[in-house]
């Protein structure tokens, strides 16, 4: 049960009966994702920016080897992978210079931290000390990909 809706199987797949009895898409689809977290972007750059940073835990310990992506927020359905790498052994991450625009930097690698939801960059160095949090184990995008 997902918070007054159940799955039901029906002709072979599996559809998601809400509480007021109308039909939506399975848990995971990329329908069902887009509706319980709709996107956004969580870091907007109006100039281009070097951009560094720092990843730890809620007790400062530093997210190793994590990885990082960052995405070029297009629309609500459509990213673009800029870049992809990993923090050192001391969760820090240089993503160097960013063209200004709109993006999706997702700096938690699984769900069971949040993505931040907005992180704030001024003029042409950005660093970006971030500690993750951790989710809440009941979410309705649970079963959703990192996105």
């Amino acid at each position: 049960m997902l918070f007054g809706m159940f799955a039901a199987v029906l002709d072979g797949q599996v559809v998601v009966i809400e509480k007021d009895g109308k039909s939506g898409p399975p848990p995971g689809s990329p329908e069902y994702c887009a509706e319980v977290e709709p996107l956004r972007p969580n870091l907007v750059l109006t100039r281009d920016t070097t951009v560094r940073g720092r990843l730890t835990d809620p007790t400062a310990a530093p997210l190793k080897n994590s990885p990082i992506e960052l995405r070029r927020f297009v629309s609500t359905d459509k990213q673009e992978t800029v870049k992809k790498l990993s923090t050192d052994a001391d969760g820090r991450f240089d993503l160097g210079k960013v063209k200004r625009g709109d993006y999706r930097l997702l700096l938690a690698p699984r769900r069971a931290y949040q993505q931040p939801q907005r992180l704030e960059c001024s003029g042409s160095r950005c660093v970006l000390e971030t500690t993750l949090l951790i989710s809440a184990t009941d979410q309705l995008a649970g079963f959703c990909p990192v996105r």
